[in-house]
Formats: structure tokens, sequence, C-alpha cells
């Protein structure tokens, strides 16, 4: 079963029976649960390749409205122990953050993982402790697209390193995880697959009808999978998570209707006029939306310097 809700006369939002596990809101939801435990110790767990014995989560209490949703900097914050304890940020980014493409190289995601693990590390106490003392810190970003589209692997890892690749220190850590690559991990039976790829196949497509049978597959392989299907349900049946997943699909489809209108009001103008006072002013509302600077001067007709000129 499906709710339909009626945006305009163009555009509906199909909710669906089971909500999405890897978009950002379920995500969170599902990962701070109150039963949901050993099911973000098995992530952490399985990503990290370390044995955690407990996993705490360090969120304030989450925001009722979408707005305050969006300011909010951590999707997950969460300490686990093992040999010492260890900071986490989760964070799942299931379409590219506002200016983001692949002629810019993603780089907003990968800037935004670099300040937050290193605001996640620095916020330890300094006084009276060795530097050599202080927790490890790690930020985890799972993507619903691809932010390295040269790299065939699935994961890749970040720390700080000399031009050798010798490793300064194993302080922190940044780990993208692009969900978009599991072709190969999709083609094993659920017991052949690691256990972070069996992770990464349940966030990509428990939602999903048509791969039901291998979500049948991971539950009877794993005790913690079988656990974050039932927080899943529980959550996809609760009318509050219903609303607020509504909430943030009504302002994602907003967005893109209004970034379409500004893209045509640009090529129109471009094509009648030229360089207009209009072209200027969709020129800015494109740079204000993040829009690079080469999609920009094609939706206007106005040259780069000028629209470098209006960010001026």
């Amino acid at each position: 079963m499906r709710e339909v809700i009626c945006v305009s006369e163009d555009i509906d939002i199909i909710i669906p029976e089971i909500l999405p596990p890897s978009e950002d809101g379920v995500f969170k939801s599902l990962l701070t649960h109150p039963d949901g435990e050993p099911v973000l110790r098995g992530v952490m767990s399985d990503v990290l390749d370390m044995n955690f014995i407990s996993v705490e989560v360090r969120n304030v209490e989450l925001p009722i409205s979408d707005i305050e949703q969006k300011r909010q900097r951590y999707d997950v914050n969460c300490r686990a122990v093992a040999d010492g304890g260890k900071q986490i940020d989760v964070e799942m980014q299931a379409e590219p953050m506002k200016g983001d493409s692949a002629i810019t190289g993603h780089r907003n995601i990968k800037s935004r993982a670099i300040y937050n693990v290193c605001d996640l590390h620095a916020k330890q106490p300094g006084r009276g402790t060795n530097y050599g003392d202080f927790e490890q810190s790690f930020q985890i970003t799972f993507c619903g697209y691809p932010v390295f589209p040269e790299r065939p692997e699935f994961i890749s890892r970040f720390s700080f390193r000399d031009g050798n690749g010798v490793e300064l220190a194993g302080d922190v850590g940044i780990i993208f995880i692009e969900l978009t690559k599991l072709g190969e991990a999709m083609r094993k039976p659920a017991k052949e697959m690691t256990r972070l790829e069996q992770w990464c196949v349940f966030f990509g497509y428990a939602d999903n009808p048509k791969y039901r049978k291998i979500l049948d597959e991971l539950i009877s392989t794993r005790s913690e999978i079988r656990m974050a299907t039932e927080i899943l349900t529980s959550i996809s049946k609760d009318e509050r998570e219903r609303a607020l997943f509504r909430s943030r699909r009504m302002w994602q489809m907003d967005m893109e209707h209004d970034r379409a209108v500004v893209r045509k009001e640009g090529r129109a103008e471009g094509r009648a006029e030229g360089r207009t006072e209009k072209a200027v002013e969709v020129a800015k509302n494109l740079l204000s939306m993040g829009f690079p600077i080469v999609d920009i001067a094609k939706a206007t007709a106005l040259s780069p310097t000028e629209i470098e000129a209006l960010r001026q």
C-alpha cells in the first residue's frame, strides 16, 4: 500500500509502505531508535572493522520540524567503546548537496566531511590531557549517488598521510560509502556478502519490493539486520514519521520545481532579449542556490565573467 500526496496538478508525492532507509530522516530515526543500539553497534563495527562493546548515541532530542532538522549538524553523533572510545559522526546523503555535481567534483560533501571530523575531534577536552590520549574520531557518510565515479570500490577511506602514503597518525578518519556501487555485491548470495556489503544492501534496497528475496536472505543471515528490518517497519507505520517524510519530500519537490522554473525563465529570456535585467536576476537566483557558473551561463546566456562579477 502506498499513500499518494498531491502537491500540484502535475506533481504527486508517493509515500511507500516501507520508508526508504537511504532517506536522510529515516536513516537517522532508524539508527537513533530507542531499541536500535544493536543495529548501530553492528553498522559501526562493520564499517570500521572493530568489535565494539557498546555504542552510545549523543544526539540531542530529534527535532520536530523539517526546518530545524536541516540546521542540525550531525545525523548520528555517537561514541563507541573498543580499545578506548571512538567518536563517530554518521551521515546519510541521499541526494547531492546544493552546488555539488560531477563537474565540481562534489567538493561540498568532501569539505563537509573534513569539517565535521575536525570539529568532532577538537571538541574533546584538551586541558590536562595528553594529545596522544585523545579518542579517535571518524566521519562516515553513506551516499545515494556516486561521489568518486572514477573508483570502482564502493567504500573509500581517508586519513592524514604524507606523499608516500605513510600515515601521520590514526587519530581521525573519513569514510565514504557509495550505495550506487553495489552491483557486484547484489549478485552474491546473502551469506557470501561481506558484513558491510550486507548492511549496504539493506540501506540501499530494504524499501524496494523487487529485492524482497534478498532482504529475506539477509534477515535469516544476520540478527542485527532482522532487528533493523523490524525497527524500519515500525517507523514506516508511525504517523509522525510518515508526516515528517512527507514534509521532507514536499520541501525537496518544491526546491526542484523552483530550480526548473528558474532554468526555463533564464533560457527563454536569454534567447529573446539576450543579456537583460531578467537574465541577471535569474543568474543571481541560481548563484544563491549554489549552481556552478558553467550551468548558469548555459541557462542565462551571460558570460562566465559576468556571472563571476555578480557573485562578487
